[in-house]
């Protein structure tokens, strides 16, 4: 019984919480009927909310059909990582496949992305390069008539893939926010996110405030 106890405090002294802030912005077009592409821009920070964490920048294409439920996407991401001692460079691809349905004033989606991240060894040794992980995500928006609102929430797994003896969950990310219609082409998201680490050597519980612009 003192083993038990003392390994459950000891692994809740292993985690880390940390506070952080996202600020982004997006623009969004069509091609054609059916195809668009999007770009993005993101600055994270934490440390409580006093550090630079990473620069984002996005660029993905999108093919939606059977009457806009099935969404196939493609996305090629920049990130600038703040390492303490120095930045590094890190260039992500990846590939989703999303479903959505509408009922009533509620849509349901579940999205699964494969994802590719290779860094920069310049500065570094990576033991595995690049990470490969399977994310999983579901959501689930609720959009008012008579009101420019949406309300949303999210749970999306991350499934290790790059260590071949340890393919498991190993972070869980949680989202809840809104989303305000400015006019037609203009809208804003105000967010509340958290990325949790599991099942992982001293886990880090991160919780962050999101503001994001949106304009097509």
């Amino acid at each position: 019984m003192s083993n038990l106890v003392c390994l459950f405090a000891c692994n809740m002294q292993a985690q880390t919480t940390d506070f952080g802030a996202i600020v982004g912005a997006g623009y969004s077009g069509k091609i054609v009927k059916g195809f668009g592409y999007s770009v993005e821009g993101e600055v994270k920070t934490w440390g409580n909310f006093t550090k630079f964490n990473r620069l984002k920048v996005s660029a993905g294409l999108g093919y939606s059909f059977w009457e806009r439920r099935f969404k196939v996407s493609a996305d090629f991401d920049y990130i600038l990582k703040n390492r303490e001692t120095y930045m590094e460079n890190r260039y992500r691809v990846s590939g989703g496949l999303t479903y959505s349905e509408k009922i009533r004033n509620f849509k349901l989606s579940l999205r699964a992305k494969y994802q590719a991240s290779f860094y920069d060894e310049s500065r570094a040794y990576h033991k595995y390069n690049p990470k490969t992980y399977i994310r999983s995500r579901f959501e689930i928006t609720y959009s008012f008539f008579s009101k420019p609102l949406k309300l949303y929430a999210s749970t999306e797994i991350f499934v290790r893939l790059y260590k071949p003896d340890a393919r498991f969950i190993d972070e869980v990310r949680s989202v809840v926010g809104v989303n305000y219609r400015i006019n037609k082409n203009n809208s804003m998201d105000f967010y509340l996110r958290s990325d949790n680490e599991v099942q992982v050597k001293n886990p880090a519980n991160i919780f962050y405030v999101g503001v994001g612009y949106n304009f097509k």
